[in-house]
């Protein structure tokens, strides 16, 4: 029998029994489009997270104060704060230049800022100059403060967009006076829009204060909470992190690495920790969807198991004028697939746009890839081949006495 004809006779039969073969498919299209609309809510989810710590930079090292101990995760009390000014100060003189391509410092806290009667809370940070290179962000207008100004402790900032727009309006913010807790600081300059930084603070809403001018203006005392390194490459991530840990011990007077009163976090294997989570989650999102899938199949053999019974006699007759059983194979498996073909693209149409509506209602972030969608178009196809075919087969070993005989 030739192909088109088996192709023929299958439309036929769909066209004979319209709302059953709509109900065969039903099952398939809603499992692929439950694999395509979870993988791409999952996918989106997994790279919002990555993208928000990866802007961070992956090529960080974080020095805070307190060690750790009993793995991953538990945090050794030791005297707070730890850090001081001369461990920064350390840290730039000793590092390897060629290895390190900025060492930062950071100390932040909630203040309020004011210009006119206009006044908000907002998070204020004491960097350096090179927190720029750190966290590879430019400034939009105006300019950053300058190591000049950094060692003379000048009470100059530079804030976030969406400050200078709270703050000023459409007015230039730029060499205007805003008062930070009291105190009158000069705008320097307005940094580039930003986002969220690791998901956790709105650097748009920033107050950026030379670290020398907190510490004497803003809280006192000679203490770092946070020292960043920043590593060129990569690869020397450990050898960095290991000078690092050698240097504050000599500061701190420290033989016993379990007595470190610091941590090094390592900004690349936590990315790489953060991606392996999401990406579990991603494949159990898409082994839920699968059993979708699996249930579609088994509805696939269960309806072609009724409609072989129904086409005994059909059959007989096809056999008794000449059709061979793998005629018959052929005829029963290419209508099982074509239902499957048929319901996987309209599953894979449906899902895409079902992981947008989802998204947009949600506020969450979906990310279609081709992978899902090939993955579920292949898999629809072998679907309706492997439970299409114990139903063909049955069909192709019928005696053609005793179907004609079937009442």
């Amino acid at each position: 029998m030739l192909f088109y004809e088996i192709l023929k006779m299958a439309f036929d039969s769909f066209r004979l029994n319209k709302l059953r073969t709509v109900l065969t498919a039903l099952g398939i299209v809603i499992g692929v489009a439950a694999v395509v609309a979870l993988m791409a809510l999952g996918e989106g989810t997994r790279a919002s997270i990555e993208g928000q710590f990866s802007s961070l930079g992956a090529n960080l090292l974080i020095v805070r104060p307190g060690g750790t101990r009993g793995g991953p995760g538990l945090v050794r009390t030791g005297p707070r704060p730890s850090l001081k000014y001369d461990d920064y100060e350390s840290l730039l003189k000793e590092l390897d230049s060629d290895s390190v391509l900025a060492v930062v410092p950071e100390n932040s806290r909630a203040v309020q800022v004011k210009y006119l009667a206009t006044n908000t809370n907002v998070m204020l940070t004491g960097t350096s100059p090179d927190y720029v290179i750190m966290r590879d962000w430019n400034v939009q207008e105006g300019s950053f403060f300058t190591q000049r100004e950094y060692n003379a402790k000048k009470r100059v900032a530079v804030i976030g967009s969406q400050l200078a727009e709270e703050l000023f309006g459409n007015d230039d913010p730029v060499g205007k006076k805003i008062k930070i807790n009291g105190m009158s600081f000069q705008v320097m300059g307005v940094m580039e829009p930003q986002g969220q930084a690791g998901g956790f603070m709105n650097m748009d809403e920033i107050v950026l204060i030379p670290l020398t001018t907190y510490q004497r203006k803003i809280v006192g005392g000679s203490n770092v909470e946070t020292i960043y390194v920043s590593v060129r490459d990569v690869n020397f991530m450990d050898k960095v992190q290991a000078e690092i840990e050698e240097i504050i011990r000599k500061n701190h007077k420290i033989t016993d690495p379990s007595k470190d009163d610091f941590s090094v976090q390592n900004q690349l294997a936590f990315l790489n920790a953060v991606s392996s989570v999401t990406q579990t989650m991603t494949m159990f999102l898409a082994g839920i969807a699968a059993i979708s899938l699996l249930v579609g199949g088994i509805g696939i053999m269960n309806i072609m198991l009724v409609n072989v019974t129904e086409r005994i006699r059909e059959i007989g007759i096809r056999k008794a004028i000449g059709a061979k059983a793998k005629d018959i194979l052929l005829q029963f498996l290419m209508e099982s697939m074509l239902v499957s073909i048929a319901g996987g693209i309209i599953g894979i149409i449906l899902g895409i746009g079902l992981g947008e509506i989802i998204g947009k209602l949600g506020n969450i972030e979906t990310l279609i890839t081709p992978a899902p969608i090939i993955l579920s178009f292949t898999v629809s196809a072998v679907v309706g081949i492997f439970f299409g075919y114990y139903p063909a087969k049955r069909a192709a070993s019928l005696n053609p006495i005793e179907a004609l005989r079937y009442e």
